[in-house]
């Protein structure tokens, strides 16, 4: 079998606007990389992209690194994933060239799957054949408030989960808040008010674990100030507080607070930063996406990194039925997975590109698909009616 075609497919909607501590969105994007061969058999992946042009995504995967592979092995995939890496090494390392690399990563793997006749998560050497999930939500929007964050947790509450994360710090009542920078401030609210909606969710998920989420908004001296009273509201994980480039501030929030675990972070990518992170007690719980830090071939080593370090690994999610079915398999491979990220927010690309759906148990643990691959089947007609 030899790969003929390596292809970007850009998809896209619109979306009620939500937003985060930073950024408000009004649409949804992902792109799938599809790997085609000289045989009936093709993969695909999805390449993160964290709202940049879907265009410029695109030419990467199918310009720069889709004509490396034309004529290889597809199962030769170790190999394949060196040669993209150490090609554009000048270039690349990070950012939109190692998503580009993972998305083509997840497709050899879901290519490789489909050969063997084999979910990727057996290949790999399976240790779950469930995820335990949180419900990933709690965003800022227009006219929501307190009353509309309480009904949105009920809900989630009411579907089995047991756990759930919301958004904070979309403030511009603290000195260096980022939010002044954005274009869009709307929905902000005071640090007093993040509190009351911390302490709302809690009151819903008594007996559950609480996650905040600051998108890296926050400085290392905000983190401290804030944490402590988080941990008093029952908080107990604290995720990506500060850029990630500030190391050594992570490193004292870590240690200065104790009573929170510190998980990070999405945006970091490759193994050899996760373990400067690892190393220098930045994270208490990595949180890598498979879409972003290199596909399955890299954030299988972030796992063992993890595991080594006797830390938990709980992946980032936040795509397309592409990418949870990706995360599924891989947090399946690791016995060191803590929980996957659900997202509730709506999202056709998520729940209309595919025929079937995820499923579930009562306490929303996702069962890992049993299919060749990613073990999905996407429904292209959809995907066509999203396509840009």
């Amino acid at each position: 079998m030899k790969i003929t075609a390596v292809k970007g497919i850009g998809l896209k909607c619109a979306c009620s606007p939500i937003s985060d501590a930073l950024s408000t969105s009004t649409a949804r994007q992902a792109l799938l990389v599809k790997v085609e061969t000289d045989t009936e058999l093709y993969g695909i992946g999805e390449a993160f992209t964290y709202g940049a042009p879907l265009a410029v995504m695109g030419h990467i995967v199918e310009e720069q690194l889709g004509p490396m592979l034309i004529g290889k092995d597809p199962a030769r995939i170790e190999e394949i994933w060196n040669t993209l890496y150490w090609r554009t090494l000048a270039h690349g390392r990070r950012s939109l060239t190692m998503g580009a690399i993972s998305g083509i990563d997840i497709a050899l793997w879901d290519l490789l799957g489909k050969a063997a006749h084999m979910p990727v998560s057996k290949l790999l050497g399976r240790h779950w054949d469930k995820i335990p999930s949180y419900a990933s939500a709690g965003f800022y929007a227009s006219g929501k408030g307190i009353d509309g964050l309480q009904k949105e947790m009920e809900g989630y509450r009411e579907q089995g989960y047991r756990d759930a994360k919301l958004k904070i710090g979309r403030n511009l009542d603290r000195p260096g808040a980022p939010l002044r920078y954005m274009a869009d401030q709307r929905c902000s609210v005071t640090v007093e008010e993040d509190y009351r909606r911390v302490e709302a969710v809690k009151e819903i998920f008594k007996d559950g674990r609480v996650i905040v989420d600051t998108n890296a908004s926050w400085d290392s001296y905000t983190a401290l100030t804030c944490g402590r009273e988080l941990y008093k509201l029952g908080v107990c994980w604290l995720e990506e507080p500060i850029p990630f480039e500030d190391l050594e501030g992570l490193q004292r929030i870590s240690r200065e607070l104790p009573q929170l675990q510190i998980i990070g972070c999405e945006t970091q990518q490759g193994v050899k930063n996760f373990e400067t992170m690892v190393r220098m007690d930045a994270v208490d719980i990595l949180q890598p996406d498979i879409g972003w830090a290199g596909g399955f071939t890299e954030c299988r080593k972030i796992g063992a990194l993890a595991e080594a370090s006797g830390r938990k690994i709980s992946l980032h999610c936040f795509g397309s039925a592409v990418l949870f079915a990706a995360s599924l398999h891989l947090a399946a491979s690791m016995a060191n997975t803590e929980m996957l990220e659900s997202e509730e927010n709506p999202n056709p690309l998520k729940d209309d590109i595919m025929k079937g759906r995820f499923e579930a148990d009562e306490h929303m643990s996702f069962f890992v698909p049993e299919g060749d691959g990613l073990g999905i089947e996407l429904d292209w007609e959809k995907i066509g009616q999203y396509t840009i």
